[in-house]
This record gives C-alpha cells, structure tokens and sequence, in this order.
C-alpha cells in the first residue's frame, strides 16, 4: 500500500508596488484565483478616492481576495502602512 501525503494548500501571496497614478485613483488590486491549483481567473479593481469609503472598499477587496485563496497584486500612489497594510 503505497501512502500519498496530501499536498499543502497554497498560501495566498500579496505585491505590493508604489507608483505614479493619477490623483483620483486610490490603488489598482488585481486578484488571481486558483482551482485546483492552477490560476482559473483574474479580476481588477480600480478604487477611486472616496475618503473612508475608498479605504473600507480597499480593506474589503483585499481581504475578500485573500480569504478566498486569491494572489493580491496592489498598485498605489501611497505608502502600505497608510492603506493598513503592515510590514
């Protein structure tokens, strides 16, 4: 009998990288999801400034995305810490 050790659950991976955008963009997320661990879709999403309700969308792409085994690659004209992201 030949015993098969389960394979390890991918951890959710998050880039971040500050660059020039244009004033009203709070941050560019893109989230790569997997099926069967092989990438199956990707979706975008454009957060405009909106105050807090520009953070509370951020916090909530990017968390939804991470709980749901997506890769995060985030763009923003702001230093991490100051969209609650911690080193």
């Amino acid at each position: 009998m030949i015993w098969l050790e389960p394979k390890k659950p991918r951890r959710p991976e998050i880039d971040y990288t500050m660059c020039e955008l244009p004033q009203e963009i709070l941050a560019i997320v893109r989230m790569k999801y997997y099926k069967a661990g092989k990438a199956d879709e990707v979706d975008q999403v454009v957060l405009y400034e909106d105050g807090q309700n520009g953070y509370d969308a951020f916090a909530a792409a990017v968390k939804g995305a991470l709980a749901r085994g997506a890769d995060v690659s985030i763009r923003s004209q702001y230093r991490p810490d100051q969209l609650g992201i911690l080193g």
